[in-house]
């Protein structure tokens, strides 16, 4: 169940756009399979994509870590690792800009 829900946050990926640069980025929302999940991306300096937040009907909080197609990280207490297809990567790798270390959201249009 646990990687059904890790999971889900790439379904969003085709529908996915960028908000811009925030000091504190707001949380954005998306539902998947009838669960709610708000969450934030954030690309480290080393390229890393670190996605945070929670699902919303249970409160359990997500914390991922994406490197190219491979993905690391908790739900709640579970530990998860899956990979995610080449594109859904590139779009990743695109939506969350390199370099500027600042928190940014990903926005479900």
């Amino acid at each position: 169940m646990r990687l059904v829900l890790a999971s889900a946050l790439f379904a969003i990926a085709p529908l996915a756009g960028i908000a811009a640069p925030a000091i504190a980025a707001p949380l954005q929302h998306f539902t998947q399979d009838g669960e709610d999940y708000s969450y934030s991306a954030q690309r480290r300096a080393d390229g890393l994509v670190v996605l945070r937040g929670t699902v919303d009907s249970t409160g359990d909080a997500f914390n991922l870590r994406v490197r190219g197609q491979q993905v690391d990280g908790r739900i709640g207490v579970s530990t998860v690792s899956f990979r995610v297809s080449p594109e859904t990567a590139t779009r990743l790798a695109e939506e969350v800009p390199v370099g500027s270390g600042a928190e940014t959201a990903l926005a479900a249009n």
